[in-house]
């Protein structure tokens, strides 16, 4: 069985360092640890070789995926190295104690990363994007038309794009989860969107879960960046349906209300009667 090639964006810490570090020693993979600061990105590929052996397989892609020729620069030094992916985890993000643009980072960001790499990525692989609690938290305060846009299966790129800059010019910039759930809950829709145009792949997006990262120091989380991985690892081997959205217990989640880890599994209802779940 050949080995199967696995690129982490944001892979140098938190979720995507765990997750890097579990796909390597658990699950035989290649990783292509993606990281904007090449320092750290060594660091993390230093750290997972001393728990693993230095012929483990990880190493570092410097890709910052808010610039267009940074990804375009990593997409192209992958090509040329012949590389073919299995999966493409589009973790990186930023929000809460984080610095960056909020939209730029989680909501662009996957977009232009998995256009990059889409010619890369082998037939019947995987694109895992990492969306939050905070989508389903943001999409449910919204009206009736914003949710039925937001949980399109056949949505379109352009009516996505138009609706988010139009949401980013009415913020008003306070409030959980504001832009940072509007990010996410655009990150999910495009996960609809990609589960139509690239039909050759299995596309879904996840929670991790309220996870213990720099992110979220401070703000109660519980769960260890290895149970954040939950979710990603079996959604990048598990028989999963793409365009779906699973919750941090690897269930199928609703994106118009909250699921918690426990409650009832999504069905796929149109239209979820909030009062099943915990919200």
């Amino acid at each position: 069985m050949s080995t199967k090639t696995v690129l982490v964006t944001g892979g140098n810490s938190g979720i995507g360092f765990a997750l890097c570090k579990l796909l390597v020693t658990e699950h035989s993979c290649a990783v292509l640890l993606g990281a904007r600061d090449r320092a750290k990105g060594e660091k993390a590929v230093a750290d997972i070789k001393a728990l693993t052996g230095p012929m483990a397989s990880v190493e570092l892609l410097e890709i910052d995926v808010s610039s267009d020729a940074s990804v375009a620069a990593a997409a192209a030094a992958v090509k040329a190295k012949g590389v073919t992916l299995y999966g493409l985890v589009n973790n990186a993000g930023v929000g809460l104690k984080t610095s960056g643009d909020i939209m730029n980072t989680n909501f662009k960001g996957p977009q232009r990363v998995s256009e990059a790499f889409l010619e890369l990525i082998q037939d019947k692989g995987r694109i895992v994007n990492m969306s939050s609690g905070g989508a389903s938290s943001w999409l449910r305060q919204q009206d009736p038309a914003t949710k039925k846009l937001y949980s399109n299966p056949d949505i379109t790129l352009e009516a996505l794009n138009a609706d988010v800059a139009k949401q980013v010019a009415a913020d008003d910039g306070g409030g959980w989860p504001g832009v940072y759930g509007l990010s996410k809950a655009g990150l999910t829709a495009y996960t609809l969107y990609q589960a139509k145009a690239y039909p050759q792949l299995t596309c879904v997006s996840i929670t991790p879960g309220f996870v213990q990262t720099n992110m979220t120091k401070g703000f109660g989380a519980k769960l260890t960046p290895e149970e954040g991985c939950k979710s990603s690892i079996h959604t990048l081997f598990a028989d999963v349906v793409s365009g779906y959205y699973y919750g941090s217990d690897a269930k199928r989640s609703p994106l118009t209300c909250c699921r918690d880890p426990g409650t009832p599994e999504y069905q796929g209802e149109e239209d979820p009667d909030p009062t099943t779940y915990n919200n």
